[in-house]
């Protein structure tokens, strides 16, 4: 029998599950621009634990960051100009006295060190406050629910398991961006460095982007976790520079790889490009960044099969020489004769000003967490072609030595 109902029936099934399965691929393809990894539960004390904690605590203060940056102007009240000429918000600082003052509470690490170290920030009686800022009233009941959140997460951080740890943290990384409507390039990047000053663990973390984009690992336990933003076309060709002036030695070392230069906003941001494969390389010999900037990041591009260095060991031997993360009053890294002393590195602006473009021949004269040496960051792939790096660089170098800042 032909054209029965029967035969009817199973062509408009086969029709309707031949365009589910259509929509479904499409869904899936949208998808797999995000990778996901890192879901196991992990002993409690472990690296793997804390950092599933700091996820949580990421996502804890989330909403709060992005109901902040829908209302940051100046008009509004909730940003002023620092002295050194960066915006500072009012989230900038909740953010790290969150994490520090509530997250890491109690006698649980050796050290912590915060970008804003120095804010004054009230969140326990209202008006809440961030130095002279007072915080608008609509948004003191989603400060309390957070920080209701942050503490019942610190309750689970083993209280004797990170006793060695010190803990870097820039609450906003990238706040000249979320003062001026460029949120998606901000993150939270948290590092947690054992007693030598050496990153273990870290996590990178965008709240401004939907959905939010991450990644946390420790290298020591084989922990790389978080969820990327994935390109349809890698390029493992790209040299990622800031938004600023590219110096004549980055310059030629780009013309001399053969890559591209791939513009980007931010450390937490370009070393999440790198794990995305947005970009190959990270590299540049001018300063201009701190140590809250590359602790996590650093900690995370070695969990994923990357490294992170400072340049002058590199140069020299091929050495990846990692900067040291540890609280002190003076700067860990500095050598003499060898940093141009810059307003931006420059502990005392006003000497800076004074005299330009001199090599610092003491430690005073600079900042204690500014890194000074440069950096090379590469992901996975390109680390394994280490030696066509430093082949290139140092020919570079023969004529066009690093401005080192």
């Amino acid at each position: 029998m032909t054209g029965t109902g029967t035969d009817v029936s199973l062509s408009e099934a086969l029709e309707t599950a031949l365009e589910t399965i259509k929509t479904q691929n499409l869904r899936i393809e949208e998808l797999q621009r995000y990778v996901v990894t890192g879901r196991e539960t992990a002993a409690p004390g472990s690296l793997k634990d804390l950092l599933q904690i700091s996820k949580e605590a990421c996502d804890a203060v989330s909403p709060m960051v992005k109901a902040f940056y829908k209302k940051c102007s100046a008009a509004f009240g909730t940003s002023k100009l620092k002295s050194d000429a960066t915006f500072f918000s009012i989230a900038d600082g909740i953010v790290q006295h969150l994490l520090v003052e509530h997250l890491f509470a109690g006698n649980k690490w050796a050290q912590i060190v915060g970008e804003e170290d120095e804010t004054n920030v009230n969140i326990m009686n209202s008006p809440f406050t961030v130095d002279d800022l007072v915080v608008p009233e609509e948004f003191e009941e989603l400060v309390i629910e957070t920080r209701t959140k942050i503490q019942a997460l610190a309750k689970r951080i083993d209280p004797n398991a990170y006793k060695g740890i010190t803990i870097f943290v820039d609450p906003i990384d990238g706040t000249r961006e979320f003062a001026t409507g460029k949120g998606d390039y901000c993150s939270i990047l948290i590092g947690y460095n054992n007693q030598l000053g050496d990153p273990v663990a870290g996590i990178i973390y965008r709240p401004l982007t939907e959905p939010a984009t991450w990644a946390a690992g420790a290298k020591s336990e084989n922990v790389a976790m978080g969820l990327l933003d994935i390109p349809k076309v890698p390029n493992p060709k790209g040299v990622l520079v800031t938004d600023g002036p590219v110096s004549d030695f980055l310059e030629k070392v780009i013309e001399e790889l053969e890559f591209v230069k791939v513009p980007a906003y931010a450390s937490g941001n370009r070393a999440l490009m790198l794990l995305e494969g947005k970009a190959g390389a990270y590299i540049r010999d001018t300063g201009g960044f701190a140590k809250w900037d590359c602790s996590g990041p650093q900690a995370v591009l070695e969990a994923y099969g990357g490294c992170m260095a400072k340049l002058p060991k590199f140069l020299l031997n091929k050495e990846l020489e990692s900067y040291t993360y540890l609280k002190s009053k003076v700067n860990l890294d500095f050598e003499p004769n060898k940093i141009v002393l810059t307003l931006s590195n420059s502990k005392d602006k006003q000497v800076a000003r004074l005299v330009r473009d001199i090599l610092a021949s003491e430690v005073d004269l600079v900042k204690e967490y500014s890194c000074l040496m440069g950096l090379i960051a590469l992901d996975k792939q390109n680390l394994e072609n280490l030696d066509y790096f430093h082949e290139k660089l140092t020919n570079v170098e023969k004529n066009t030595k690093p401005l080192y800042t």
